[in-house]
């Protein structure tokens, strides 16, 4: 077993020292200790973009702590579509992404057996008809009898009460077929709004329950930025700022101007729910990912010109101006400020760096 271990573990063994040898062998060319001649000491060979370039000091200065802080692109109005009626969804005419405008047919229920009850309803409204109509002659009848003596007040109010409940069992009627003709009205169902179908949640077969929803539909004239932001760096933010807002797609960098600042932080995740709003995203998704870039306080870096910082694959040196001449140093670098990059380590502040003539090395 160890001969088989030794057999899987030596491709890594060797890849990574042929990785070390490789950068080691990129910083002796570069420092001048290996060419394709020998050199005397203290000659170490440069280019001449580099014997031609202008030294620039390693300068301190405070920078902004810019943290981002991911969240989402949401749209202010959204309307959860869902039925009204108990029934089947017979069918779905939209899909997402889907534009629709206020009142079109979005879902349509099946309707058989909300039609079969608003006959049912019609039939009970012609029979109430009838017998109220029935109930008032009968009142007219008894009534011109009691006035010729012919009929007493016990016959004439019996009639009386049998009209009324007449009366009131044809509008029972009326009102129940009128609740029939919403109901199959509502099997159609509708885009309360111009907008997007942004989710469909229903498909040809699938039992419609009032309450939940079918589809998603979205404004997309109104659409912001929504991000929970730390407490540190929230508690300087005012409705109306105006801050960086980087989306993934499609790619764009753009200013969102502050909307809505949670006055509660979340206990659970010490964060601030923001709400900026956006211009210009006519093409842009609800539900797209993207970060807000919020200053968070700022720190002392140490920062040259990015013309100043060469490149080798992955790695960054410098030309160093020291008292033995020009030499080459490797660095890390951080974030750009304007044409300036922060190093965060392998220079420091008061030291001179040789930017190559025309940016080459």
């Amino acid at each position: 077993m160890s001969q088989e271990r030794s057999r899987k573990l030596s491709p890594r063994l060797l890849g990574a020292v042929a990785s070390v040898v490789g950068l080691t062998f990129v910083l002796l060319y570069l420092s001048g200790a290996i060419g394709g001649h020998k050199v005397e000491p203290g000659t170490t060979p440069l280019p001449a973009a580099v014997l031609e370039g202008e030294e620039r000091l390693v300068v301190a200065r405070a920078v902004p702590d810019v943290v981002d802080w991911p969240g989402a692109v949401r749209s202010r109005v959204v309307a959860n579509v869902a039925s009204r009626v108990l029934a089947r969804v017979a069918e779905v005419r939209v899909a997402m992404g889907s534009l629709v405008k206020a009142g079109d047919p979005l879902v349509l229920l099946d309707a058989q057996e909300l039609a079969a009850k608003r006959e049912q309803a019609r039939a009970a409204v012609v029979a109430a008809e009838a017998d109220a109509q029935h109930a008032a002659q009968e009142e007219r009848r008894i009534r011109a009898l009691f006035e010729q003596n012919a009929a007493t007040q016990r016959d004439l109010d019996a009639v009386v009460a049998r009209s009324r409940a007449a009366a009131a069992g044809l509008q029972r009627a009326r009102d129940a077929l009128a609740e029939a003709e919403v109901a199959l009205a509502e099997t159609i169902v509708r885009a309360p709004f111009d907008g997007v179908v942004a989710t469909r949640l229903a498909d040809p077969g699938d039992l419609a329950v009032p309450g939940q929803p079918l589809l998603v539909l979205h404004d997309p004239e109104t659409l912001r930025f929504e991000a929970s932001i730390g407490e540190s760096c929230s508690s300087g933010l005012n409705v109306g700022d105006r801050l960086p807002v980087r989306l993934d797609q499609p790619p764009r960098e753009l200013l969102g101007r502050i909307e809505e600042v949670s006055p509660q932080a979340d206990v659970a995740t010490r964060s601030v729910r923001v709400k900026l709003a956006l211009t210009d995203v006519a093409d842009v998704r609800a539900g797209t990912y993207g970060v807000v870039q919020v200053r968070c306080g700022e720190h002392m870096a140490a920062l040259v010109p990015a013309a100043a910082i060469q490149r080798r694959g992955q790695l960054e040196f410098v030309y160093v101006r020291t008292a033995e001449g020009i030499r080459v140093r490797q660095v890390r670098s951080g974030k750009a400020y304007g044409d300036q990059v922060e190093i965060l380590s392998g220079l420091g502040a008061g030291e001179r760096v040789v930017v190559p003539r025309q940016g080459r090395g």
